[in-house]
């Protein structure tokens, strides 16, 4: 743990979700080969379907509207309509199929393993402090089992701007009714995460897993964490 600035108690806790609180690289990918093999299987308009053509699908629909990069869930919907009404579905039939698939990734998507240390430390934080969870992705919480630590869960899309906007810290800041300054953001992005909790007033702890060079910054975080674990003796003492 490194500090860059004196450290302050806080009165509430919000988190990043994905390669926070666990690893996301693997289960997205599952979750996209499990996509791509049914379109392929299932379906003749997307028999022809290979990562390279998913991702021109994407881009497409992305060129269309570049705002819709705030919401993942609907990118990934309108993507899967474009490719099967490129591969010959009828537009209503191709809502319909990708609504469909999109239900079976997110129930893929969502079904990580958090590590135990991760549900030890949220445990333990959440019966001294709130917690809010701020994600710029789409994790079912239910399913993933993190559902019971957080007061508020504040996910980019359906107008809410992904961080590092202020959209979602605003709002998290509002509803718990304190002062930005108060919260501690804890995430893994450096964008995201660092810039977006300082630009906002939040207090940030960085988790740099990966040894990233901390000088590379356009912010500096309040703290960096090697390992998310560190968060408890700094904020619960010897509880």
């Amino acid at each position: 743990m490194l500090f860059f600035r004196r450290w302050q108690p806080v009165k509430a806790i919000s988190f990043d979700l994905d390669d926070t609180l666990y690893d996301n690289g693997p289960h997205i990918a599952r979750a996209d080969a499990w996509m791509l093999a049914r379109l392929r299987s299932d379906y003749l308009a997307g028999a022809m379907m290979d990562a390279d053509r998913w991702l021109a699908c994407k881009r497409q629909v992305l060129q269309q509207d570049p705002e819709r990069c705030h919401d993942v869930s609907l990118m990934r919907k309108l993507s899967l309509q474009l490719a099967l009404r490129q591969g010959g579905m009828e537009a209503g039939a191709a809502e319909g199929v990708a609504a469909e698939l999109f239900e079976g990734f997110m129930a893929e998507r969502s079904a990580i393993t958090v590590p135990a240390a991760s549900h030890e430390l949220l445990a333990a934080l959440a019966r001294r402090y709130p917690l809010v969870a701020i994600t710029n992705g789409n994790l079912d919480l239910v399913r993933a089992g993190l559902d019971g630590y957080f007061q508020g869960v504040y996910k980019a899309g359906e107008g809410q701007r992904m961080k590092p906007a202020p959209d979602m810290f605003v709002q998290a800041a509002t509803e718990l009714g304190l002062a930005p300054a108060e919260i501690l953001h804890v995430g893994d992005h450096e964008r995201s995460d660092v810039l977006g909790a300082r630009l906002h007033g939040y207090r940030a702890a960085w988790l740099n897993q990966g040894g990233g060079d901390w000088r590379r910054l356009s912010q500096l975080p309040d703290l960096m964490l090697n390992r998310l674990d560190e968060l408890g003796p700094l904020l619960l003492g010897h509880e």
